[in-house]
C-alpha cells in the first residue's frame, strides 16, 4: 500500500520544534515533580503517587503539545499518519504476534550471548504496589494507552515522515528505529528496543498510517503494564 503524501512537507524546523517540545515537557514535568518532592512537606511520604501523577501529566502534556505544534506548523494529524483506518488493519492479527516473537527473540539472543539476566522491573512494581489501586490504574492508562499515542505521533509520524521525504522508506524505517531505541536508554535492552522500533516502522510503511504501529505499541505496553495491576489486585 502506498502512503498518501503529506499536504505539507515536514521541515527541519518542525522536526526540531517537535523534538524540543517532547524534551521540554518531560523536563518541565519531572523537574517540577522533583522540586515538589524536595520542598513540599509531607510529599515524600506519597512519593509513589507523585511519580504516577507526573507520568500522567507528562504523557498527556506531550501528546497535546505535539498536536498543537503540528497544527500551528500547518500539519493536520490525519496527514501525519492518523488517517482513516481501513480493513488492512486486519493484518495486525498475525503481525502483532509475529512482531512480539521477533522482539522477544532478539532480547533472548542477547541474554544468551552475554549471559546477562533479564532486567528486573521490581522498582516499577513497587511504585504501583505502594500507590494503591486507583493510582495503579492511572499509571496503566498513562504508560499503556496515552504514551503509545504520543510516541507514535513523534517517532513514526514526525521523524519517520521527515526522513521518508528525504531518504525514502528504507531510510525512514532504519533511522526512526535507531532514534526510538536510543531514546529508550537501557543498554542491555537496546536490541529489544531496536527490534521493536524496526517492527513499528515496518508496520508504518505497510499500513501507510499510524494505526498499524499504534496497535502493536498498545499491545506491547498493555501486556507489560498488566503486571503492575497484578501486583496491586492479586
Amino acid at each position: 500500500m502506498r502512503e498518501s503524501p503529506q499536504r505539507r512537507r515536514l521541515t527541519t524546523t518542525t522536526l526540531l520544534i517537535s523534538a524540543g517540545m517532547v524534551l521540554g515537557v518531560g523536563a518541565l514535568v519531572f523537574g517540577t515533580a522533583v522540586a515538589i518532592g524536595l520542598t513540599v512537606p509531607g510529599v515524600p511520604a506519597h512519593l509513589d503517587t507523585l511519580i504516577i501523577a507526573a507520568l500522567l501529566v507528562q504523557s498527556v502534556g506531550t501528546l497535546v503539545a505535539l498536536a498543537f505544534v503540528l497544527r500551528r506548523r500547518g500539519h493536520r494529524i490525519s496527514t501525519i499518519g492518523f488517517s482513516r483506518p481501513s480493513l488492512r488493519l486486519l493484518h495486525l492479527l498475525w503481525q502483532i504476534p509475529a512482531a512480539v516473537l521477533v522482539v522477544l527473540g532478539a532480547q533472548l539472543l542477547v541474554f544468551a550471548i552475554t549471559g546477562s539476566e533479564p532486567v528486573s522491573d521490581s522498582s516499577t512494581d513497587s511504585v504501583a504496589g505502594n500507590a494503591g489501586p486507583v493510582a495503579a490504574i492511572v499509571m496503566f492508562l498513562a504508560v499503556a494507552i496515552i504514551t503509545p499515542f504520543w510516541e507514535e505521533l513523534f517517532f513514526r509520524g514526525v521523524i519517520y515522515g521527515y526522513v521518508r521525504n528525504r531518504l525514502g522508506a528504507a531510510g525512514a524505517v532504519t533511522l526512526s528505529a535507531v532514534v526510538f531505541a536510543l531514546c529508550h536508554g537501557v543498554p542491555i535492552l537496546l536490541p529489544y528496543m531496536l527490534a521493536l522500533g524496526l517492527c513499528l516502522a515496518l508496520l508504518r510503511a505497510f499500513h501507510g498510517n499510524l494505526w498499524g504501529p499504534l496497535g502493536l505499541h498498545l499491545a506491547i505496553n498493555s501486556t507489560a503494564s498488566l503486571v503492575l495491576l497484578q501486583v496491586v489486585f492479586a
